[in-house]
């Protein structure tokens, strides 16, 4: 059994279902932070004000590491379900193509159709909601969007560092469910032409010396009988 098309496919449909995880993600981090907005604005004063001695950020860590323990601990459980796909999409594939090959390129797959899709949607909130709880997220984010550009720029660099970190691990992941896939032996091929003892097999008998035969093969008819000598008649004994 090898269904290439149906073995790529399977990819492509779990790296869908991967990227569902990283948008919650997306939501739960965007949400977090918006929720702590006044307290980010806050952290944004302190450290402008900092050099001269008119801010004092660390107070506000406290009430912060929450939002950034929530999203970083969403971002881990995502991933650890991304590269559980992974090894499920490589298994798979290996089990449809009927042998433990394409594993890795299913995983790959996997992270690298996830990985997009987390990126494109945390722009979309990004321009939206203008806040995120990753580390450069709660030193940047704003209520109306005045500092987008750094948030934006900060949130992107550590994600495409995480997302190509992911594709490694993604298609480490696939070959190690490709490993783990049982698949049957596929058994041999047959001849294309097979004589049996019982159909195909006739024994060949020695000819007899009475038919002799033609170069073809075919026996020739046996002559007739010889006719025996004619009696020959008895003499009296002599007296």
């Amino acid at each position: 059994m090898n269904n290439r098309p149906a073995a790529q496919s399977i990819g492509w449909n779990l790296g869908i279902l991967s990227g569902v995880f990283a948008a919650l993600q997306v939501l739960i981090s965007a949400g977090a932070a918006r929720a702590n907005i006044a307290t980010i604005e806050s952290m944004r004063w302190s450290l402008s004000r900092l050099s001269t001695g008119g801010g004092n950020p660390f107070p506000l860590l406290g009430s912060l590491a929450g939002v950034v323990i929530v999203t970083y601990a969403a971002m881990i459980v995502t991933g650890a379900v991304s590269l559980g796909l992974c090894w499920y999409a490589g298994r798979l594939t290996a089990y449809v193509r009927g042998r433990r090959e394409g594993g890795a390129g299913a995983g790959f797959r996997v992270a690298l159709l996830s990985g997009g899709i987390w990126i494109v949607f945390s722009i979309i909130i990004s321009l939206l909601l203008h806040a995120d709880g990753t580390i450069t997220g709660v030193i940047a984010s704003t209520s109306d969007g005045s500092g987008l550009a750094g948030q934006l720029a900060g949130l992107l660099t550590q994600e495409i560092i995480l997302a190509a970190i992911g594709l490694g691990l993604g298609a480490w992941a696939g070959h190690l469910g490709a490993g783990s896939a049982s698949i049957e032996p596929e058994p041999d091929a047959l001849p294309a032409f097979a004589v049996t003892p019982a159909y195909g097999v006739y024994p060949a008998y020695p000819a007899y010396p009475a038919y002799p035969m033609y170069p073809s093969g075919y026996p020739v008819a046996a002559p007739p009988p010889a006719a025996p000598p004619p009696a020959q008649p008895q003499q009296p004994p002599a007296e």
